[in-house]
């Protein structure tokens, strides 16, 4: 007798094979890069740039467009990047806490120990992108668009992540607890190794089909489902 196959199992495969991380490329020699430089540079490509220490607040760099930089040890919290551009860039021990991001685009970028808590990336586009120990605790990334991201030991608490596209996303270790998924599709998801409590769903937790988790995870949402979980 021929075997059915499961149509979760299927569509969980599908939405997670063949599509692998593209890293940035950064030029080997890079132009040191000022604090007066990226203020005023709004009305240029920054190429082949190395920004370090900088430290600069509550700043306008909407629209700005970098490429083939590095950004290390710097902070740039609650400043404005909307529109703004970063194609193979590292961002590497930086402070952006409660900037904006909306609208943005990010093309092979990785983030490394950077602090994002409160960040907005609304609307924005993270294409081959890396997180590694980040903390973008209570950002919204309302309707972002997130292809081929790859997120280890990030914490994600209290984000609001509504109606969001995401496609071969890898997560390791990471932390969603009181996060908001409303309304976005979770297909091909491992949250195994992930701590994952008080997410916010839609009434129907449709947005969880094709997810992957373990025992305790998926108990905890059939409760909500009332489903008696026998112990």
């Amino acid at each position: 007798m021929a075997i059915l196959a499961d149509p979760v199992q299927t569509a969980y495969d599908r939405a997670t094979t063949g599509r692998a991380l593209a890293l940035p490329t950064i030029p080997d020699e890079l132009r040191a890069l000022e604090a007066d430089d990226l203020i005023g540079a709004a009305e240029r490509t920054l190429e082949a740039i190395d920004a370090r220490d900088l430290c600069i607040a509550d700043e306008n760099f909407s629209e700005l467009e970098a490429t083939g930089a590095r950004f290390a040890n710097c902070f740039l919290s609650c400043c404005d990047f909307t529109g703004s551009l970063f194609t193979d860039t590292v961002f590497e021990n930086c402070d952006f806490a409660n900037t904006y991001f909306d609208q943005a685009g990010f093309k092979r970028c990785t983030f490394k120990n950077c602090k994002l808590t409160g960040a907005s990336f609304m609307e924005a586009a993270l294409e081959h992108v890396s997180m590694e120990d980040c903390t973008l605790a209570y950002g919204a990334f309302n309707r972002c668009r997130w292809w081929a991201l790859q997120a280890q030991r990030c914490d994600f608490s209290g984000a609001d992540m509504a109606e969001m596209d995401l496609h071969y996303i890898t997560l390791d270790d990471g932390r969603f607890i009181g996060t908001s998924f409303f309304r976005t599709p979770l297909l091909g998801l491992d949250f195994t190794t992930c701590q994952l409590e008080g997410v916010t769903l839609s009434d129907t937790m449709a947005e969880i089909y094709g997810t992957k988790m373990n025992l305790y995870q998926a108990a905890a949402l059939a409760r909500r489902l009332g489903v008696i979980v026998a112990e």
